[in-house]
């Protein structure tokens, strides 16, 4: 597999380094998996690098400056929680991300409508959804030795992908009102949802987690059927007429070397065709390219099939996260 292990190690200090250059105050969807980025990046950083400080920067002044909002629920919740159970940020913080998604209306089940100020987002269920908030319930049960938390996880991953299932994978969006969802299955949604959902697994140690295991899985095995000759995904798979993009091939790489996804029988050709896809797209100034800007949900198909392309944290974010996962295969660190 290539590049080699020192190529790829600066590779990812490269795209860590980049990704400093976002500073986060009021949180937006894809803040979560930059920060989640530099702080799995911080075990490969150079001497003085930062990248954890550059979080706890983030996040301090987030908590002491930014006023309490609706988009404290998009925050980067596993993170903080670890923040706080290692006496870097109060409490507070927790309990503030907590307090905010009690507080909000249900969308399905025990899934929160997480925008009701944005009318793009105002009642629905939106796939990206599963990258965090799973994972931010699964850390309040090891923060806070409470059980509910850990059930109130995995039933918001299990009942997140059911409603939105489609015929050609998992879509974008579920709107109570339409009464069904958007039936877009959107690639880049799908990565969102198995890296969350492989974090939750790892998060609870596996205690519980058999059908969120097996949904990675199913979301895993799609994906390496639908991969073009190029390494990265359609932006909704089974469309020709969709575009390619590369946020897609990252979110596989980290999700396929993820410690959750170990055992998984997964083809080594489909891993191999998008860590190079990965190599391709991150530019000499660790810039990780070709990835579509924000994608609002849709009912109409031909909104997700060419969609502008830009420097994102999303982009940034998973790149990092997949530099920093074949950092740990490379080194045997893989935890």
């Amino acid at each position: 597999m290539h590049p080699s292990s020192a190529e790829n190690l600066a590779r990812l200090r490269h795209a860590a380094k980049r990704m400093t250059d976002w500073r986060f105050h009021c949180w937006y969807w894809g803040d979560a998996i930059a920060i989640d980025g530099l702080m799995e990046a911080h075990a490969w950083a150079p001497a003085g690098g930062g990248y954890r400080e550059h979080v706890l920067e983030i996040c301090r002044r987030w908590h002491s400056r930014c006023p309490p909002n609706f988009d404290d629920v998009l925050a980067p919740g596993a993170t903080l929680i670890q923040l706080v159970m290692d006496g870097d940020l109060p409490a507070t913080a927790a309990e503030r991300v907590l307090d905010h998604l009690e507080g909000l209306p249900r969308a399905y089940g025990c899934v929160p409508a997480l925008e009701p100020h944005r009318p793009s987002f105002r009642f629905g269920v939106c796939i990206d959804a599963v990258y965090h908030l799973p994972a931010t319930y699964a850390m309040a049960a090891r923060w806070s030795g409470d059980a509910r938390y850990s059930e109130k996880a995995i039933r918001l991953a299990i009942e997140c992908m059911q409603v939105l299932r489609c015929e050609a994978g998992w879509a974008q969006w579920f709107d109570p009102t339409h009464r069904r969802n958007n039936h877009v299955a959107w690639s880049r949604g799908m990565g969102w949802a198995v890296l969350g959902l492989l974090d939750l697994v790892r998060l609870l140690d596996g205690v519980g987690c058999a059908e969120v295991a097996d949904l990675a899985s199913l979301v895993l095995q799609r994906l390496a059927q639908t991969q073009d000759s190029d390494g990265n995904w359609r932006a909704v798979l089974d469309d020709p007429d969709a575009e390619s993009e590369t946020s897609t091939a990252a979110f596989y790489v980290a999700a396929a070397l993820h410690p959750a996804a170990r055992g998984l029988a997964l083809p080594f050709t489909v891993l191999e065709r998008a860590v190079g896809a990965c190599s391709r797209a991150l530019a000499d100034d660790g810039t990780y390219t070709g990835v579509t800007a924000d994608v609002l949900p849709s009912w109409d198909l031909k909104t997700y099939r060419r969609c502008p392309k830009e420097p994102s944290a999303w982009g940034q974010g998973v790149a990092v996260r997949a530099l920093s996962a074949l950092a740990a295969t490379r080194s045997g660190t893989l935890k």
